[in-house]
């Protein structure tokens, strides 16, 4: 799926600019994010026909992480653009800290890439900007029973607010900050007596730092 937003919205940038003579603008960021979600861990009888215990946690962690974006104006007003950030890990969860059965849990979000539209509005250099994320989500797991999790998928719509300073030879600085509301995961341990893990309620909000180069 990401893969096929990525080509159409690389052609669509391509189309567009040279359609309409439009120069295109790159650009390398650093972001800061904070994000919280609530999971819950369930374990299955032997047979795989019930739920035994369920555990439910909420957590919270920052990360810093770098990204890198393509942008085609259409307008003074409207510009449309593909953001894409290697990713970031989350801390690491241990249960049965210091026993012969302690376990290891953290997860991995890789390949985070949003399409947007950022909009200027008149105050200056001021702009809004809206889009669709969507990122791999990898559950890393040592010890206990030795089983590997899949790997699930998570998307959402996001929405934020910037600044973006002009300074000479197509060069501009831009502050922003975004949110993003991103959809449940769940992955399990491929069992009959599985262990299935659900993330839900998953937030992140962004404050990002950018150079960008118009051309």
């Amino acid at each position: 799926m990401k893969k096929i937003i990525i080509a159409i919205s690389s052609i669509w940038l391509l189309t567009v600019s040279s359609a309409m003579s439009i120069s295109p603008s790159i650009g390398v960021s650093g972001n800061y994010g904070a994000f919280s979600a609530t999971g819950t861990e369930k374990n299955y009888n032997e047979a795989g026909s019930a739920v035994d215990t369920t555990i439910d946690e909420h957590g919270a962690f920052t990360a810093e992480f770098p990204s890198i974006f393509v942008e085609a104006s259409l307008n003074d007003s409207i510009s449309i653009g593909l953001d894409y950030a290697g990713g970031f890990e989350t801390p690491e969860n241990v249960s049965n800290e210091d026993q012969g059965n302690q376990r290891t849990v953290s997860a991995e979000f890789t390949d985070l890439t949003t399409i947007y539209a950022k909009l200027n509005v008149p105050l200056g250099g001021t702009y809004i900007k809206v889009g669709y994320s969507q990122a791999d989500v990898t559950s890393n797991e040592n010890g206990g029973s030795g089983n590997s999790y899949g790997n699930d998928t998570t998307d959402g719509f996001t929405v934020g607010v910037g600044y973006n300073h002009e300074l000479t030879n197509g060069m501009s600085v831009r502050l922003e900050v975004t949110g993003t509301d991103y959809s449940d995961v769940s992955v399990n341990n491929g069992q009959t007596n599985k262990v299935e893990i659900d993330v839900k309620e998953m937030i992140g909000a962004r404050g990002t730092l950018s150079i960008v180069k118009s051309f």
